[in-house]
């Protein structure tokens, strides 16, 4: 074992229970937004809600939403993420990331609200989607930083794919939810699912009071003794938190002599900042164009689009082996980094997406049974690959890849390059798949392919580094392919014995 690996399994051994609240219960607004998106995946294959909302086929005497409403009622809420991270950056700027929280749970209960009680307007409904969107939009923004912040080095690529791991979670209740509701003949059939959803703020509201706030954003804010307190509650009591913050202080510091001011232009005018924001947004960009936006908004489509019956059980599945693969990520993202996993996975996803493109390309009447199950058997390989790399290692990049000055700000424009890559996805890919069906694949095949370069080529090796070694290491412009190498003159994380309470670094 390594000098870093002993160290890092010294920090988890000595780390206290709050950590593991921090852990759990900072990321769980983002079940929200997993939660609403999948029900709304399942429900657009719904009778009983196409019977509320949508048009009758008179060749085949069913209901079904239009390719318009099946835009608008997806494309919107993408439309409310984007606000929400336009306004979630400065709520997580001035309030700070613990009250951001409070902010988005609110939030998403009105929006709640006024889904559950809409009669027959689909006006109605799709605003309240949009508004519980919104919230999901600020979790965007504060989630990965909150995360990032609070976290040992340690832990670090565990924690920040929280977020992608509780959309997961969020989509399995959500799933499940429709699943087993889908035999109430009348509209309950899809209302009780949107009143579950209230579930996930009342979570935050009963975890948040005992959530420590981001000791990073405190430092920045003078706040220095409540940092310190923070600081042992994340790391214990025997942690010399007054040192850590002092370091904190200075970093800080400098960065703030480097950038006085810390616009959004210095995001792209300040070379090592524009570096640092391409990678995150890029990341982000790649992670939704590579399909990820057409399976969770509408695999059911597909699936009865290639002639497969049980579509609401499969979606279920799909939320299953999302969680089991952002559960097999958490435990590996520390071990296995971030680099060779994007570059590898990007060349196994498009594969999947070519081969399904392949057995679906000539429409579902020429699949033969085992065509079909052969297809629904890559779309499940695709997404639990999915779910293991790109899912949740695109929201470790942008929790550790930030510079510390603009942090909130190149956190937003991460989410908002993956969710205006989303919405022109989830706006064209109906009348796309109207027009050529399955073929479809074949699009998020080549942008996988696409994303393999893009890991290859700007994607570095961070793991085991503390964020002001990663600071460091992008401000002396260490090319890509030597950060795993490279040995900084930051120190690493303290390690702290409790048994000889001896204070070393792991350097």
């Amino acid at each position: 074992m390594t000098q870093a690996e002993a160290s890092g399994d010294s920090i988890i051994r000595n780390l206290p229970w709050l950590i593991w609240v921090v852990v759990i219960f900072g990321s769980i607004s983002s079940a929200g937004f997993g939660f609403d998106q999948a029900w709304w995946a399942s429900l657009m294959s719904s009778p009983q809600f196409a019977q509320n909302f949508g048009i009758l086929d008179p060749a085949t005497h069913t209901w079904a939403l239009t390719s318009q409403q099946q835009s608008l009622g997806t494309g919107l809420g993408y439309v409310g993420v984007i606000l929400g991270i336009f306004c979630g950056s400065p709520i997580n700027e001035r309030l700070g990331r613990k009250n951001t929280l409070w902010v988005q749970s609110a939030i998403v209960t009105i929006g709640i609200v006024i889904e559950s009680t809409c009669k027959t307007s689909y006006t109605q409904f799709i605003v309240g989607k949009l508004i519980v969107y919104l919230g999901g939009g600020i979790a965007t923004s504060v989630i990965p930083a909150y995360q990032g912040e609070c976290a040992p080095v340690s832990l670090r690529g565990l924690m920040s794919g929280t977020y992608n791991a509780f959309l997961m979670v969020g989509g399995l209740g959500a799933a499940l939810t429709v699943y087993l509701c889908r035999h109430i003949p009348n509209d309950w059939a899809w209302r009780v699912v949107v009143v579950a959803q209230i579930a996930i703020p009342a979570a935050g509201w009963v975890s948040l009071p005992f959530l420590p706030e981001s000791p990073y954003w405190l430092v920045s804010r003078g706040r220095l003794d409540e940092a310190v307190v923070a600081l042992r509650r994340l790391r214990g009591p025997s942690f010399p938190a007054e040192a850590e913050v002092v370091a904190l202080q200075q970093h800080l510091q400098r960065q703030r002599e480097r950038l006085a001011s810390a616009t959004w232009a210095v995001c792209f005018t300040d070379p090592v900042n524009r570096r640092r924001t391409l990678i995150c947004v890029g990341a982000q960009i790649f992670q939704q164009a590579q399909g990820i936006s057409f399976v969770a908004n509408y695999q059911a489509v597909f699936l009865q689009q290639i002639g497969f019956k049980e579509v609401l059980l499969m979606s279920v599945v799909v939320y299953v082996i999302g969680v089991v693969a952002n559960l097999i990520s958490m435990a590996t993202t520390d071990v296995l980094g971030r680099r060779s996993v994007l570059t590898c996975s990007s060349l196994m996803l498009g594969a999947c997406m070519l081969v399904i493109g392949g057995l679906t390309a000539k429409g579902a009447a020429s699949m033969s049974y085992s065509m079909q199950v052969a297809a629904v058997v890559m779309l499940m390989l695709w997404f639990f690959s999915f779910q293991v790399t790109w899912g949740p290692l695109t929201w470790v990049l942008t929790a550790e890849v930030p510079p510390s000055q603009v942090r909130e700000k190149t956190v937003a424009l991460s989410g908002l390059g993956a969710y205006i890559t989303g919405l022109i996805i989830v706006f064209v890919n109906p009348y796309t798949q109207a027009e050529i069906g399955g073929r479809v694949a074949f699009i998020y095949g080549a942008l996988s392919i696409a994303s393999f370069a893009f890991a290859w080529f700007l994607i570095p090796e961070m793991k085991q580094r503390t964020l002001e070694q990663i600071d460091e290491m992008f401000r002396d412009g260490i090319p890509t392919r030597s950060f795993k190498s490279h040995v900084c003159r930051s120190p690493g994380e303290i390690v702290v014995d409790k048994e000889s309470d001896e204070f070393a670094e792991n350097a």
